[in-house]
């Protein structure tokens, strides 16, 4: 500023003129600085964001696209979501139409989890769901099953509806897969198979979460004996018990 006060000095002009065109610049000169502070620290992450890919390259990519985790959530509407190392949704899959449904109305690719969850639950299809009485059922599938049951006990979701949290492994996702069925679902057929053996794939398709859990309970209510499970195992009629899953 100081430069340009001195080479107005020889421009033949009128005091007033030259304070105020020197005013001009000031405040021209302020703008151009608080645009230039805004730009560049954008600039930067971006600038570290290129670097990081330049420097992971495909590899990288692959790294962060890669479910380590998965949670499956039955209302009645059945979601599989696949997380990444970085607790980030990087798959969602519906295994009934309920669930499609809601998937076609919310984003959830690339969302910390726990917002991905609440994206669904707070989704407009979910309303006539989730009720004061709903049974809301969430299923874990990962390393760190425990510390992820934690995080979602701690959520507002899990204070608002009756919430039930299980883990699981991926042989019971994969022979559920199979089944086209969320593992969340085959989990509770699972259970309910222990007590009787002559419920289908079929009826656990055709029954909401909410029912095949309240089977389950009257099962539990009303009692199996140990002979009733040791002729079951020798007959082999709980082969799909096979499947782990712990109630939490």
């Amino acid at each position: 500023m100081n430069a340009i006060r001195k080479s107005m000095s020889d421009i033949r002009a009128s005091e007033e003129l030259k304070q105020n065109t020197l005013r001009y610049l000031k405040e021209h000169q302020k703008t151009a600085k608080r645009a230039t502070d805004r730009v560049f620290p954008v600039f930067r992450y971006a600038l570290a964001a290129i670097c990081l890919f330049l420097l992971f390259g495909t590899g990288g990519y692959a790294v962060y696209r890669k479910p380590v985790s998965y949670i499956s959530i039955d209302v009645n509407p059945s979601i599989e979501l696949g997380i990444n190392r970085f607790d980030r949704v990087v798959s969602a899959e519906a295994y009934n139409e309920d669930g499609q449904d809601i998937l076609s109305h919310v984003t959830l690719h690339n969302v910390p989890y726990i917002q991905a969850i609440n994206k669904v639950l707070e989704s407009e299809s979910s309303y006539h769901f989730l009720k004061e009485d709903s049974l809301l059922i969430f299923t874990i599938v990962s390393d760190h099953s425990y510390s992820m049951i934690e995080e979602l006990s701690a959520n507002e979701f899990s204070q608002n509806y009756d919430t039930l949290m299980y883990s699981s492994d991926a042989f019971c996702m994969a022979e559920a897969h199979n089944y086209e069925m969320s593992f969340g679902r085959y989990r509770a057929y699972q259970e309910l198979l222990q007590y009787d053996d002559s419920v289908t794939i079929e009826d656990c398709h055709n029954m909401t979460i909410s029912e095949l859990h309240n089977r389950v309970e009257n099962c539990q209510h009303h009692g199996v004996t140990q002979n009733q499970e040791d002729t079951q195992d020798q007959d082999g009629s709980r082969h799909h018990g096979e499947c782990h899953s712990h109630h939490n």
